[in-house]
């Protein structure tokens, strides 16, 4: 593909932002990333992640569209270590139900720290020539034309003493810059609005410690999840990442936050409904310290719905959604902005105008469906702060929370909903007929319950 337009700016040099630069560098004849932080030379975390430090689920969906940017992704992950975890056989589930049994799936994702996958990312985006990025470097404002209609570039200074500010001149800029993202600011001082927000807040925080895996563990699972069961507030993971490293996060809703010290963490694994991670960790060698991370509150920037929104612009990742980063959502939904980021500049055929807002309303839909996702897991819990859905949103989770209280009983099913969970196929796959009978006729006796934890119990 030959490029058409002169020069893009990415703000942000994460994931999301890295993604995108690819994606543009299809259309620009040049791409700048400005990236506040100094990037490792090696698989380490940044600054700008506060969160890499915990697990971090690339789900199917994501791995996919991250192999089709990038060929060999997946084979380079393996190589620096990174397991390749098959969904029903790889992963132990504990579900709202109980125990999902073991079963042959077509869904595979990598097991590998946040660090691991955006360096092997990194690596590759930035090898590509009409790459370039600016590290150690804050973006100060939104540059625009005399009437403040068109974005033509950004203001940049870098970081430290004597750093100067700089124009840099762009045909489009993009701010993927996350969470921290001075959008909003920069939009007000150019005589926009500010985009409304909602936010639903589960009070999740969660630690996460690292563990030398045990020799003597026999079992086959890379991954073990331990979903928390209202009106309990406590969960908990076990990673297999790369070097034979166990990555144990524990967490809590409702403000049951989990301590960062050994023994406090340890007895916090102790309160999960099932004993199985305690049993695990009491007696492995920790070989990191604990660290502690809060900010997990979802919201939405509503910049699809500003009555006005500047030409060759747009946002993307979490600078526009955020999602309660205990479900593993943020690094698939990123990817999943940027292939509909793709997919929209290949609509317009080297017309950027318009392009921007049109982006924003079509990621706004896409990205609902994952809000509803995740809100719905977090509105389980009666301290949750937000408002909260409406009715029929509700029906539609109570039918869910059936759906997923049978996973431990019927295979097909728990196959389709781990579809779903991989953002492989949408949650409508969940109301065929054949499921909708099951979920609403279906009646566990206690019979039923024990014959079906000793089957399904796993061993350690």
């Amino acid at each position: 593909m030959t490029p058409q337009h002169a020069h893009a700016i990415v703000i942000g040099g994460s994931i999301g932002g890295l993604l995108t630069a690819r994606i543009l560098s299809d259309y620009f004849k040049q791409v700048t990333l400005i990236e506040r932080d100094q990037l490792p030379s090696t698989p380490d975390g940044r600054t700008g992640t506060p969160q890499g430090k915990h697990v971090h689920n690339l789900l199917t969906r994501g791995m996919k569209i991250i192999e089709s940017l990038l060929p060999g992704f997946e084979d380079e992950l393996v190589a620096h270590g990174a397991n390749m975890a098959n969904w029903g056989r790889d992963v132990k589930l504990l579900s709202l139900g109980g125990w999902l049994q073991s079963l042959e799936t077509d869904l595979y994702s990598p097991v590998a720290s946040r660090a691991l996958v955006e360096w092997v990312i990194r690596q590759r985006v930035l090898a590509i020539p009409t790459v370039t990025i600016h590290e150690n470097t804050d973006v100060r404002a939104l540059l625009t034309d005399s009437l403040r209609e068109t974005i033509t570039g950004v203001r940049v200074k870098a970081r430290g003493a004597g750093g100067e500010e700089q124009d840099l001149i762009a045909d489009f800029v993009i701010d993927v810059s996350g969470r921290s993202s001075k959008s909003p600011e920069w939009l007000k001082d150019l005589g926009y609005e500010q985009p409304t927000e909602t936010t639903v807040d589960p009070l999740v925080g969660y630690a996460t410690c690292l563990y030398q895996k045990p020799a003597t563990f026999k079992d086959g699972w890379r991954l073990l999840l331990m979903t928390a069961k209202a009106p309990d507030t406590c969960g908990g993971a076990i990673f297999e990442v790369e070097n034979n490293v166990w990555m144990v996060s524990l967490g809590g809703y409702s403000g049951d936050y989990p301590p960062t010290d050994p023994d406090g963490f340890v007895e916090f694994a102790r309160s999960l409904r099932e004993p199985l991670l305690y049993n695990l960790i009491q007696d492995a060698t920790p070989i990191s310290d604990i660290v502690g991370y809060r900010r997990t509150l979802n919201v939405i920037h509503h910049y699809e719905k500003l009555s006005r929104f500047p030409q060759r612009f747009a946002l993307l990742g979490d600078a526009v959604c955020g999602f309660n980063p205990i479900y593993g959502q943020g690094m698939t939904a990123a990817a999943m902005g940027v292939e509909l980021l793709a997919k929209t500049f290949k609509a317009a055929k080297g017309d950027l105008h318009g392009l921007g807002r049109r982006f924003q309303v079509d990621l706004a839909k896409q990205n609902r469906a994952l809000w509803l996702l995740s809100t719905g897991e977090d509105f389980r819990h009666k301290a949750t702060i937000g408002d909260r859905p409406g009715r029929m949103t509700r029906l539609i989770q109570q039918y869910i929370d059936r759906v997923i209280h049978i996973l431990p009983y019927h295979n097909d099913i728990a196959e389709s909903f781990m579809q779903v969970m991989n953002m492989n196929q949408p949650a409508s796959v969940l109301f065929k007929p054949s499921i909708v009978w099951r979920a609403f006729t279906y009646r566990r006796s206690p019979q039923t319950a024990v014959s079906l934890k000793a089957q399904t119990a796993p061993s350690h």
